[in-house]
């Protein structure tokens, strides 16, 4: 009696602990925390370690308008921007670059810039992507 005792003792145990568990999926099902779509984003950015990309968006004709962010702590000026297409673009302390991206498709980008404290020019690599 008493093995029969601890093996029913045994599965009400873990039947209430997997009980509770399926109950918190649930709910949290219920909440949208396993949609895929609430954790993607369809657009990204990337690969700047002293200047973040704050926003952007893709407009018509699939142009990419950045607002460019400092995470430098100082005063920088931005002074160009390359991209690998044909472009010739001037960067000012606002508005940075508007270049054509097509839907599915990452643009890398190359903006360069100049501590204003020390006078140094740098360089900084990322990307743009869109999916939409």
């Amino acid at each position: 009696m008493k093995k029969g005792q601890s093996a029913l003792e045994y599965l009400v145990t873990y039947g209430w602990a997997i009980l509770a568990i399926v109950i918190i999926a649930a709910v949290l099902w219920g909440f949208g925390i396993f949609d895929p779509s609430k954790w993607t984003e369809n657009r990204g950015s990337g690969g700047f370690s002293a200047i973040t990309i704050v926003d952007y968006t893709v407009g018509a004709g699939n142009s990419v308008t950045m607002v460019v962010g400092n995470k430098v702590g100082r005063t920088i000026m931005l002074t160009s921007c390359e991209t690998p297409v044909n472009l010739t673009v001037t960067a000012t302390d606002t508005q940075c670059v508007q270049v054509g991206v097509p839907a599915g498709n990452q643009l890398n980008i190359v903006l360069n810039y100049t501590d204003l404290t020390s006078g140094l020019t740098h360089s900084e690599t990322g990307f743009v992507k869109y999916s939409g």
